[in-house]
């Protein structure tokens, strides 16, 4: 493994309060090897009030309410989320509303009922559980508000628009591929842990799985769709028994440590694995935050030189400028939160001003995935980005 800078990284996730409490829910749905995007839509049916309907005809001068449900706000990226969702909706001079589930699904179906009883026009949600959030979901569909599904998965019958992430499985399978590729020589053992965020999340086993399939991609010289089959099989192996190896390509996961997706969390996890695998030359993680939180166990226990980091997740401003100095953090997934509110709000437009019909979009809009590597780095790094 070549030489890497000792680094010591210091995450500090602004927080901030919300006049109203709220909710959302979790997981993904993935396709590794095409993209798909959302269909162009055709006009509305009618509404049987008549006078609702020339309400939201899209003449451009209508005051629409748009509910936000974060299934938390407990780190920068959602906050950061939640606040791109609003200030995009905001931007069109309409009304937008956060409200916060805390991780509980309960909190969640709460809240959507508030947002359902107060007849906000368009609902956007950011589940906390693939099957939790799927009756809450419905009930808004039923009294006729659109649902938009962001960031994760709901269940198969929920009746939503659209939902709208980047591609997990994908970027895992980009930054695996690049960090075995450009971190490590040919016939070098990769002896890597994984940092997981949840454990039963749809989203973070395909993040694993897919940063898996990656580095069997690259060492076994075969297809996308051979390697997410073993990456597959080699998750599930480290769930369920803490480790797995393969030997012709000459990798191995020690051990997965659970960081909840913050960066404390992180560092918990992260000394507990230290201890446990002394001989790991690569932590790996489902996003930046715990990767980041990491970094400090990894200094204390002198492995700043030892340990490559790399996330598929989530293109953190304090990770980019990690990379863009050729530290030991080699890269990680796209998905800042922008794209995912940019393409959510453009369908939220495109129904409740253009007329859109909610039932004509495809169930997964993806957003474009990518390595954010040292190499091109300079593409994604916004100094004055609040994440």
């Amino acid at each position: 493994m070549k030489n890497l800078k000792k680094v010591m990284a210091v995450l500090c996730v602004g927080m901030m309060a919300f006049s109203i409490a709220g909710c959302s829910s979790t997981s993904t749905q993935d396709k590794s090897s095409e993209t798909k995007k959302q269909e162009s839509s055709e006009t509305a049916a009618p509404k049987t009030d008549d006078t609702q309907t020339a309400d939201k005809s899209g003449s451009g001068d209508e005051k629409f309410r748009i509910g936000i449900q974060m299934k938390t706000l407990d780190s920068g990226f959602f906050v950061t989320l939640a606040d791109e969702f609003t200030s995009r909706i905001e931007d069109y001079g309409w009304e937008a509303a956060v409200l916060n589930a805390d991780s509980d699904t309960m909190k969640e179906s709460e809240n959507m009922d508030s947002f359902i009883s107060q007849g906000y026009d368009l609902i956007i949600i950011d589940p906390y559980e693939t099957e939790g959030c799927v009756e809450a979901i419905n009930r808004a569909a039923d009294a006729g508000i659109p649902v938009i599904c962001v960031d994760n998965s709901c269940g198969d019958s929920a009746n939503v628009v659209s939902i709208v992430y980047p591609s997990n499985v994908k970027n895992g399978l980009l930054c695996g591929s690049w960090t075995a590729a450009n971190r490590f020589e040919k016939d070098e053992w990769i002896n890597s842990v994984c940092m997981g965020g949840q454990k039963d999340l749809e989203a973070a086993r395909e993040r694993r799985m897919g940063f898996i399939a990656g580095v069997l991609m690259e060492r076994l010289s075969i297809s996308e769709d051979e390697a997410v089959e073993l990456g597959t099989a080699m998750e599930k192996e480290v769930i369920e028994k803490g480790s797995a190896v393969n030997d012709d390509a000459r990798f191995k996961v020690g051990g997965i440590g659970w960081g909840a997706y913050t960066s404390n969390g992180g560092l918990d996890a992260a000394e507990d694995l230290v201890v446990a695998n002394p001989d790991m030359n690569l932590m790996f993680g489902e996003n930046d935050a715990m990767i980041l939180g990491a970094m400090t166990a990894i200094e204390n226990a002198g492995l700043s030189e030892q340990v490559v980091l790399a996330a598929d997740a989530d293109g953190q401003k304090e990770a980019l400028e990690l990379i863009k100095k050729g530290t030991n953090y080699a890269c990680t997934g796209n998905n800042q939160p922008g794209a995912t509110a940019e393409a959510a709000v453009a369908i939220a437009r495109e129904i409740l001003a253009e007329g859109a019909d909610p039932g004509s979009y495809d169930r997964i809009t993806l957003t474009n995935p990518a390595c954010i590597n040292i190499d091109n780095v300079d593409e994604y790094y916004d100094p004055d980005s609040a994440f």
